[in-house]
């Protein structure tokens, strides 16, 4: 004979069923992950023929990068590699920018390495890293990463790329001030990257690796 005691316990566990099973059917159906997303590198060759950066230099700077996207469910992969000519080594104005346009891959995240980066608005300075619009067409937009890069500049200069402003916060990845601590994305904007990336697949804008 069952006790009492055993068919209540019974009845327990099928009421938490029925809760848990109305309650997934509310949250819908489980998001999909999204594909990782292509990354098509060209680096420039310097004055002796030679890459300015070479391949480690590369994937650590992407790996890095997708370390601090993980939190977001955002996957980045190289897909292609390819020279720019020694003349796009040394980027000193917004035409030597805009020029990088007429290199980019179709559907892919691109990421032009060169020597030096000056920048624009102040040409006493140079930059580490630029998330750059052509102005005649600023849908063509892809990265400039200099030479002397920070391990984590890819990382910030994707953020821009998925929509992300600067940040304000010490040791924020969007942040240009690093005191020695952990660097990552704050919640809010890992929503808006997770936000952004799901937009990107839908509209096919990228082509997921």
């Amino acid at each position: 004979m069952v006790s009492r005691r055993a068919l209540l316990a019974t009845a327990g566990l099928l009421s938490a069923g029925a809760l848990a099973s109305r309650l997934a059917r509310a949250a819908g159906p489980a998001a999909s992950p999204v594909p990782a997303f292509p990354l098509s590198i060209a680096v420039a060759e310097g004055e002796v023929g030679q890459p300015v950066r070479d391949e480690a230099w590369v994937d650590a700077q992407i790996a890095e990068a997708a370390r601090l996207f993980e939190p977001a469910g955002v996957a980045l992969r190289k897909v292609a590699s390819r020279a720019l000519s020694p003349g796009s080594s040394r980027i000193e104005t917004r035409e030597d920018r805009d020029a990088l346009a007429s290199t980019i891959e179709a559907r892919r995240i691109n990421v032009m390495v060169v020597a030096s980066l000056r920048d624009v608005d102040d040409p006493r300075r140079f930059r580490m890293g630029v998330h750059w619009r052509r102005r005649a067409t600023p849908e063509r937009r892809f990265v400039i990463l200099a030479a002397n890069a920070r391990p984590t500049v890819l990382a910030h200069e994707l953020g821009h790329f998925f929509g992300l402003g600067h940040s304000g916060t010490d040791d924020n990845v969007m942040s240009y001030t690093r005191t020695g601590a952990p660097v990552s994305f704050d919640a809010a904007q890992i929503e808006k990257i997770r936000a952004t990336a799901r937009r990107y697949t839908a509209s096919k804008a990228l082509d997921p690796a």
